[in-house]
């Protein structure tokens, strides 16, 4: 839906805004007498990685959406920012590969899109694009030659 009222107003100011109105949305508000929430760095260490990155669904969905935007207007640097966040956010999310993936393919990285590719088949070796994404990954290499 966010992308959709984006992509009709046709700017980039309409994504900051959009992004700006979902994170007020989200900080939520003490109710009066409660006391305040505690810091996102209060969070536990079974919430975050080892490179300290805190395990956000939310997060990911959200910079995939993001990300996809900025491949359908054409700014590839901008989606693989977004999906690497996506990624570091939810890495057993394997969309995230294969869009961070796509993205590094469109522009010319074969490595790292195999890297991607490689890393979602490590994780879901019986998905069921696993074939398909072998054959990408065939493909990727035989052409780094």
């Amino acid at each position: 839906m966010l992308i959709r009222m984006i992509a009709r107003t046709g700017g980039h100011l309409a994504l900051v805004l959009a992004l700006a109105f979902s994170a007020v949305s989200r900080a939520a508000s003490p109710v009066q007498g409660q006391k305040n929430p505690p810091p996102q760095s209060a969070q536990s260490d079974d919430d975050r990685d080892q490179n300290g990155a805190t395990y956000d669904p939310g997060r990911a969905s959200e910079d995939i959406e993001v990300g996809t935007f900025y491949m359908h207007k054409g700014d590839i640097d901008a989606a693989i920012a977004r999906f690497e966040d996506a990624v570091r956010s939810q890495p057993n999310r394997g969309q995230s590969w294969l869009l961070l993936g796509g993205a590094y393919e469109k522009k010319g990285d074969r490595d790292a899109a195999r890297k991607c590719y490689q890393d979602y088949l490590k994780m879901f070796p019986k998905a069921p694009d696993a074939e398909k994404i072998h054959r990408k990954i065939e493909k990727l290499s035989a052409k780094a030659r």
